[in-house]
């Protein structure tokens, strides 16, 4: 078993909110402290859209840009 840690080094785990994701196999990602797994080759759930909090920020902002414009 090999393990890498993920770069950028500012990936943050879902649940504990730690920096301590780690790749575990190449689609498979662990986070040390509270053992989370995501194994990115599995489809999302249904209802899962993958936008996180950052991601609405951006969408918001581009879109407040766009009203500026």
């Amino acid at each position: 078993m090999t393990v890498s840690t993920l770069t950028p080094p500012s990936v943050q785990c879902p649940k504990c909110g730690v920096h301590s994701i780690v790749e575990y196999k190449p689609t498979v990602y662990h986070c040390l402290k509270c053992d989370f797994e995501k194994d990115l080759s599995v489809p999302p759930e249904a209802g899962e859209t993958g936008f996180g909090p950052a991601m609405m920020g951006l969408a918001g902002f581009g879109l407040g840009l766009l009203i500026l414009l």
